[in-house]
């Protein structure tokens, strides 16, 4: 039970980052937007960090004989 709330966790953490981070850079590239590259840093990190718990915390998969 406490792996599948971590993974949850860790999905629900990578997708407000990601959508937090799809927001953040359209201003980027607009000329008099504000450039705030050490919070677009920070939620590029941050989703990093939510993928890497995500990938460890996943379930296995049971090995079948047509793996082998």
């Amino acid at each position: 039970m406490k792996r599948s709330s971590l993974l949850l966790t860790c999905i629900i953490g990578l997708a407000l980052t990601g959508a937090a981070l799809i927001l953040l850079v359209p201003p980027m590239f607009n000329p008099e937007g504000t450039n705030n590259a050490w919070l677009i840093g920070g939620l590029a990190l941050l989703a990093l960090v939510f993928a890497a718990g995500a990938l460890r915390w996943k379930p296995s998969s049971p090995v079948t004989d047509s793996d082998r």
